[in-house]
Formats: C-alpha cells, sequence, structure tokens
C-alpha cells in the first residue's frame, strides 16, 4: 500500500518558516534598541572630546591655577554644585595657551563638579541652568560615580565641544577626574 505525502512537504515549509520568523522577530526586538543607543552615544566620550577635556583637566590642575581662591571653582561649587571655568581665571602663562586650545578644538562649555555627579544631576534637572537639552542628556548618561575615585579625584571636569562637520554642527562630550 502507498503513502499519501502531499501535504507534508507544505506542513513542514510553514512550521520552518514560522520558527525562522520567530527568532528573527526576537532578534530584530533585541538588537533594534540597541542601535538607537549607539546613536544616541555615538557623540559621547570620543577620542578628539576625550583629548580636549585632557587638556582643560591640565589646565585645572596646574600651579597657575588656585582652585580654592576665595570665589573660586571650589566655592561655586560647593554653593551650586558646579562652577563654570574660563580661561581668563589662569595665570597669564596658561591664559594665552588655553584660550588658543579653546578655540582650536570648539570647546563650547567647561562645567567643574564634584567627583559624585548626583548633585549636579539633581540641579540641572530642578530647574533650567541655561545648559543645551544635548548636554543634559549627556548629564543623565553619566553615571554617578560613587565608588571613590582611585587617583583620589575629588572632582570632574565635563566638556562640550561644538564640532562641525561637512557643513553640519552637532555637539560632542567627554569628562574627567581632576585630581585637586
Amino acid at each position: 500500500m502507498k503513502k499519501n505525502n502531499k501535504g507534508f512537504v507544505l506542513v513542514e515549509t510553514l512550521v520552518v518558516t514560522v520558527f525562522v520568523m520567530a527568532v528573527f522577530s526576537v532578534i530584530y526586538v533585541n538588537f533594534y534598541p540597541l542601535v538607537g543607543e549607539y546613536e544616541r552615544r555615538e557623540f559621547y566620550d570620543d577620542v578628539d572630546s576625550k583629548y580636549g577635556a585632557y587638556w582643560i583637566k591640565r589646565f585645572i590642575q596646574s600651579s597657575s591655577y588656585d582652585f580654592y581662591r576665595s570665589g573660586g571653582l571650589n566655592a561655586n561649587i560647593t554653593s551650586n554644585g558646579y562652577a563654570n571655568f574660563q580661561c581668563s581665571e589662569l595665570g597669564s602663562e596658561d591664559r594665552n595657551f588655553c584660550s588658543e586650545m579653546w578655540s582650536r578644538l570648539g570647546i563650547n562649555k567647561v562645567v567643574v563638579t564634584t567627583y559624585n555627579i548626583q548633585t549636579f544631576k539633581d540641579k540641572i534637572q530642578s530647574n533650567s541652568t541655561g545648559f543645551t537639552e544635548n548636554f543634559v542628556s549627556y548629564i543623565e548618561y553619566l553615571p554617578n560615580f560613587e565608588v571613590a575615585s582611585e587617583n583620589g579625584a575629588k572632582f570632574r571636569v565635563l566638556v562640550e565641544f561644538k564640532q562641525t562637520s561637512e557643513d553640519e554642527e552637532y555637539y560632542s562630550y567627554a569628562n574627567m577626574e581632576v585630581v585637586k
């Protein structure tokens, strides 16, 4: 007697197709948010921005800058939770070099805050502090750095860069710890 297998190939094809589609659906659902997150973080802590943040950190840590002077960064950080840094606050020997780097790197804003930035996060979320929406997103992206720094850093410098690429302006960001 001969068996009738006419529908078996069709059923087998449907089962395999449903299984493959289910696997691809799971992959898509899990992979697509990662792509969006990557695009969002594309301009956070890139190499060029880290280089610029490093030099700003060096200026703040230099001997020509009195971090603890009356009305200086430390006083503003204590009262406001953060302080804006400008090259004009440096000694004459570093001021010109800092200003030149500031313009060449396209630095838009430099903020110094405590190592644990939770107070700063609370401050910028509670009221409008003059920061761009992208800068606020970058701050929210950063961890709080609750574990003490291995090298004893008590402060953190956050830098916003205004970049131009193919006639399109965008912002990039970086942060560094400051030992002072």
